[in-house]
């Protein structure tokens, strides 16, 4: 079983109308990458002179499950893209002293109805600079929801009422789906009427990603709007609108990171002809800024494994995916302030790889079993019990965390390195537990499956690596909610764990790793593997529902805080929409990458 917590992009959205051009004198992409069209899958036939030879004994060598991964696609080129510090000032200048002070009397204007406010939000939200303005939000959806009878009571028109729908959910306000009951005829279906309203139907569509468990008419919705934006023809709208829907089709705006889907809306929203020139150039600039934001980020990510080494060290092969981890880090943290953040999370999550890769694909089960004692001891001391290959490994874990800790108390931020080692000591737990089945052949029932699965998908580990660097709230209240195990951990972890399996059961089953949600679920209920399939999808819809609702509902921790696992999974559909991109990456991801990192946004 594939028990990685990280994620590895699949295919890219197709993004029309997306501009990739970038004016610049150096290569885009890996001179290796340049020299060849497609991607390699040879295997390496030498290891690096610097690796360690790997210690046998007997016939427990033979047991060593063996997996061979491919090299990373992008190595340290991050390091040699330039950054513009003098355009970087710039940038953050006219955003902070022209268009956030404009835009934000635009949001707050007297003159502006609820209804438009509302609206107004959802452009910003879509164009990516919502954030910029969080405080002002908060304030003038409270008291909208408050007179919520009265903004909808005579609301006919589906656009407006699923934007108020959807805006009011995703800060936390439980907006009625019986609001959509207005647009159902006599016979309990969706009025026909609404099949010539394209916009309204979008959005009814984007909207009925965020309903609830037991919320069936946003499953009728969703239905419903699929089927009829699914046989809209070309000619039957404008162009732009068309290449709008295809893409939202292909991968819902909720199933999409955050960046993303600005990038592809501010490509939409510029050939709208009744769009505001202000937001456009504003979310242009903010997107630019960002992305330097993440290239900075990259630099310092790439250069500490780069200097960390560790891939050259081993025996055999990893995950080397560092850009790719770090855009699963962007997809839960995407503001800039966050940069910490993302930084912390991304090396941990690297690093915990490797010791996801170690103990899935190559060490034998005591060699688990002693590395699972050792990260429990949490002493430098206990990796002399452990063979050479497993101390270079627990070495760097072990250093990694100091450095981050040693880093947060440098900045006045003490003792929050320890909800990490906790996680860290737990994720072992799980790994043993999975080398077990794997060792023996052994088929567990599905539930006992997913009753180690399930939290060996460690998202909730991603999260917290990443709440560290977080201010947001009280690190002693922040730690309390953590460790009561929230039940939005529970319904993330899940759901990663079934797409996870779905995707990656035909390479699971090849390499012998019967430890497999699907093949567990077939023999346990003796059904085809199409059966097994169609019943964890289910599942993963309602693990989905439930932590919409957790989400929504929660009032243990701020937004800001609730809204990190919902940002994990919006990357998920990015990575295992079709097969595991992370394991195996392809060209679809370099133009995704390249898209986000690489391509700024012409003014």
């Amino acid at each position: 079983m594939e028990a990685s917590k990280c994620f590895g992009p699949r295919t890219l959205p197709i993004i029309h109308n997306v501009p990739l051009c970038l004016k610049t004198n150096f290569s885009l992409f890996p001179r290796c990458l340049l020299q060849s069209q497609s991607l390699s899958s040879k295997k390496s036939t030498k290891h690096d002179l610097f690796r360690v030879k790997a210690e046998t004994s007997g016939d427990l060598e033979n047991t060593r499950p063996l997996t061979y991964y491919s090299p990373s696609l992008w190595g340290d080129h991050f390091l040699s893209v330039p950054i513009d510090e003098s355009k970087f000032e710039a940038l953050e200048k006219e955003i902070e002293s022209v268009f956030k002070p404009k835009v934000r009397d635009m949001l707050m204007s007297p003159h502006s109805s609820d209804k438009e406010r509302i609206r107004l939000i959802h452009l910003l939200i879509s164009l990516g600079i919502a954030y910029y303005y969080e405080n002002e939000i908060e304030e003038i959806l409270h008291k909208a929801y408050g007179k919520l009878a009265c903004l909808i009571s005579d609301e006919d028109d589906l656009e407006t009422i699923a934007i108020m729908f959807e805006v009011f959910r995703l800060y936390g306000h439980k907006m009625p789906c019986d609001v959509f009951e207005r647009f159902k005829s006599e016979d309990g279906k969706f009025k026909e009427s609404l099949v010539g309203d394209v916009r309204g139907l979008l959005q009814m569509y984007e909207a009925a990603h965020l309903g609830a468990p037991s919320e069936d008419i946003m499953d009728e919705a969703l239905s419903f709007a699929r089927y009829h934006l699914e046989s809209l023809v070309s000619h039957e709208t404008s162009s732009n609108l068309f290449n709008h829907v295809q893409n939202e089709l292909y991968r819902a705006r909720y199933h999409s990171i955050e960046i993303l889907v600005a990038r592809q809306y501010i490509s939409f929203y510029e050939q709208e002809e009744d769009h505001d020139e202000t937001l456009l150039r504003f979310s242009k600039l903010n997107f630019n800024f960002c992305q330097m934001h993440y290239v900075k980020d990259l630099k310092i990510v790439t250069r500490w494994w780069k200097e960390l080494g560790i891939a050259s060290k081993l025996p055999y092969s990893i995950r080397e995916r560092n850009v790719e981890v770090y855009l699963g880090s962007l997809g839960m943290f995407f503001e800039p302030r966050y940069s910490l953040a993302r930084i912390f999370s991304a090396k941990l999550t690297m690093i915990l790889t490797v010791v996801d890769d170690t103990c899935d694909s190559y060490a034998t089960l005591p060699e688990v079993k002693s590395l699972h004692d050792a990260f429990h001891r949490w002493d430098l001391r206990a990796m002399e019990e452990l063979p050479r290959y497993m101390r270079i490994i627990y070495q760097s874990v072990f250093e990694t965390v100091e450095d981050i800790d040693r880093e947060m108390i440098a900045r006045g931020k003490h003792g929050r390195l320890q909800l990490t080692i906790d996680e860290i000591k737990s994720l072992m737990i799980w790994y043993l537990g999975i080398a077990k089945w794997a060792r023996s052949d052994q088929v567990p029932s599905f539930e006992d499956y997913m009753e180690i699965g399930t939290p060996s998908s460690a998202l909730d580990d991603l999260a917290s690596y990443g709440f560290i660097a977080m201010d947001d709230c009280d690190q002693k209240k922040l730690k309390e909610w953590f460790y009561s195990k929230p039940k939005i951990f529970h319904a993330l972890n899940a759901l990663f764990r079934i797409r996870n399996d779905i995707v990656t059961f035909e390479q699971e089953m090849s390499r012998g790793e019967v430890a497999n949600g699907v093949n567990c679920y077939m023999k346990q209920h003796g059904v085809t593997k199409e059966a097994a399939v169609e019943e964890l999808r289910k599942m993963e819809r309602e693990n989905y529902k439930i932590m919409i609702e957790e989400f929504m509902t929660s009032k243990a921790m701020p937004r800001q805080i609730l809204v990190r696992p919902v940002n994990i999974a919006r990357v998920m559909d990015l990575y295992y929409k079709e097969a595991d991109g992370f394991g195996h990456p392809d060209q679809k991801l370099l133009q995704l990458i390249a898209s986000l990192f690489l391509h700024p946004i012409p003014l």
